[in-house]
């Protein structure tokens, strides 16, 4: 158990479990226990000043070696709490059951955030500027690892740190967890959606034609481009009917992979261009 005379922690002791999670958090991930090892040894540093015999120290690190998963950057909000309860010597339950409550809904969160919304939307602009011929595409995506993987986690660790157990009910009331969801995703895909034209705009057919067309009163035939004609319908139809082809792939009955939908529109590209539609 704590120890009421526990050396006392110091802030260089919390910085040290700040710059372990950021650095070394995912170096032992595991089937097993996903994220364990790595929480536990991350917050070692406190639990060496908070328990006075080594029995008590195995004890808390047996606890912190339960199964534990989240979204990385966003998981240092509940590290930061846990700190900030093992500091102040709270029951080892009520530190288990505070990443364990939280660990879902912060890594759904996350996901929505990172892989749905800034991280498509930051590749997409990267890549449009990469296109370009332009540096700023590879500078943008440094810019934006270093604010997901280290601004992101620094802020939110010390934000649990600071409010402890009041995270829980923070991040659950009003259901704000299923707002932000929502409306990321929402945002998420019209912004993609915005970025077909551009990114696929040199996805055309070159099919053509002939018709017979009646010129001052002559007859006289007319070669017609496809592409002409499918404009007129709708402008970049071909790359919005690939890019719902590959969604209905991902999320149709189907439900295939992301790496089978790339090698199918690889072949669909291949095989356009071989046979001269593409």
């Amino acid at each position: 158990m704590p120890n009421n005379n526990e050396k006392k922690v110091t802030k260089r002791d919390v910085w040290r479990v700040l710059l372990r999670y950021m650095f070394t958090f995912q170096w032992s991930w595991n089937y097993e226990r996903m994220q364990a090892l790595g929480f536990a040894w991350s917050i070692m540093p406190i639990l060496e000043k908070v328990n006075e015999t080594k029995e008590d120290l195995k004890l808390a690190l047996q606890r912190h070696l339960n199964f534990f998963n989240t979204h990385p950057p966003m998981g240092a909000g509940i590290i930061g709490a846990a700190t900030a309860l093992e500091e102040q010597g709270a029951e080892g339950e009520a530190v288990d059951s505070l990443k364990v409550g939280l660990m879902g809904p912060l890594a759904g969160i996350g996901d929505t955030l990172f892989a749905i919304l800034t991280r498509p939307i930051i590749g997409v602009f990267a890549a449009s500027l990469a296109l370009g011929g332009s540096m700023g595409g590879f500078w943008l995506m440094i810019l934006f690892g270093l604010f997901w993987g280290i601004g992101v986690k620094i802020y939110l660790f010390w934000q649990g740190y600071r409010r402890g157990a009041d995270i829980v009910q923070d991040t659950a009331a009003g259901g704000t967890m299923d707002r932000l969801t929502t409306g990321a995703t929402i945002l998420g895909l019209t912004v993609i959606g915005g970025f077909v034209p551009s990114i696929l705009a040199g996805v055309e057919t070159p099919l053509e034609y002939t018709e017979t067309v009646e010129v001052e009163g002559e007859l006289t035939e007319q070669v017609v481009a496809v592409q002409d004609v499918l404009d007129q319908l709708l402008p970049y139809l071909i790359p919005v009917l690939l890019v719902a082809f590959a969604y209905w792939l991902l999320r149709g009955p189907l439900k295939w992979s992301p790496i089978k939908v790339l090698l199918a529109l690889i072949v669909i590209a291949f095989g356009g261009s071989i046979i001269g539609i593409l």
